[in-house]
């Protein structure tokens, strides 16, 4: 230390007051400067730390908050679903206390929808046939009404659909022929409906057929109703070209109020069934002319 302090001393008596001054004054000033300046860096950044802190503690509580919120909504739903489930229970028991009995006409819908399309036998409250064929279950309504369809063919010269009410009539689901089920009729219901000519239920809405020419007159039958002046004919005529068919044309009182383009079978068999329906209407065989030079058989009622 002797040693030291003798060449400090040497040194400074040797060198001037500004060089020490500069040597030694230098790094106090620049470290002062430095200190201070990182000083006040050092309070901006502890400030921005707080802040931060300050903020992240806020959203600690939101998240939290917002948790209880959530929470809490889906505590309130499950309340909510738990009451509308006791409330549609007493809805279904409330709709089963209060459920109308069916209607006799309701379940009689129920069963004739079963069996749309398929072939009925018919019969009046005495027991007696609609026809050997019975009748085509065609439709049951939304009112409850059923329609029974009778094409046109052997049995009958034109269709036609007879209504009834479902709880007019009585029900048999046991075959019968060859009918599925067995009906009946107790009463009607409004007047019977005309299909023209159809052979289905799909045919009865159809158009009728453009006129076809007709061929020479080859016979003809009158018939008048006692006790009144009105008269029905029946004319047959043979075919002709453009028209491979006969034509039997039906007339009251001189009008023409049908005609039918059939075959030799055909024609045969709906001018004895013509006859039969007027016959039943009261009307009886008035004379005819003209003689079948086709060989057609047709009987003629007197």
């Amino acid at each position: 230390m002797i040693h030291l302090w003798d060449a400090a001393r040497l040194w400074l008596w040797i060198h001037p007051w500004w060089h020490a001054a500069i040597l030694f004054g230098s790094p106090v000033v620049i470290s002062t400067v430095l200190g201070l300046w990182g000083l006040r860096h050092s309070k901006e950044a502890n400030r921005l730390n707080r802040e931060a802190n300050h903020i992240r503690e806020e959203q600690k509580t939101s998240v939290a908050e917002i948790a209880e919120l959530q929470a809490e909504g889906v505590k309130r739903q499950t309340e909510l679903n738990k009451l509308q489930g006791e409330r549609n229970e007493s809805l279904g028991q409330i709709a089963v206390g209060v459920k109308k009995d069916l209607t006799l006409a309701e379940k009689n819908a129920a069963k004739l929808r079963k069996y749309i399309g398929e072939w009925a036998s018919v019969t009046n409250p005495d027991g007696t046939r609609w026809s050997a064929m019975g009748a085509v279950i065609a439709e049951v309504n939304a009112d409850n009404i059923l329609q029974l369809f009778m094409p046109a063919g052997n049995w009958s010269s034109r269709a036609t659909g007879t209504c009834v009410q479902c709880d007019k009539l009585h029900i048999v689901e046991t075959a019968k022929g060859s009918c599925k089920v067995q009906i009946t009729v107790l009463e009607r219901y409004g007047p019977t409906i005309e299909y023209g000519e159809a052979k289905s239920w799909a045919e009865r809405h159809g158009t009728s057929t453009s006129p076809r020419p007709r061929g020479p007159h080859i016979f003809n039958t009158n018939y008048r109703k006692a006790g009144a002046a009105a008269k029905r004919g029946i004319y047959i005529y043979a075919p002709i070209a453009g028209n491979p068919d006969y034509s039997l044309v039906t007339f009251e009182n001189m009008v023409e109020t049908g005609v039918h383009y059939c075959g030799k079978r055909e024609v045969e068999i709906k001018f004895a069934v013509l006859q039969l329906e007027w016959y039943d209407e009261g009307y009886r065989y008035d004379g005819g002319s003209g003689g079948s030079s086709e060989q057609l058989f047709l009987f003629t009622r007197t």
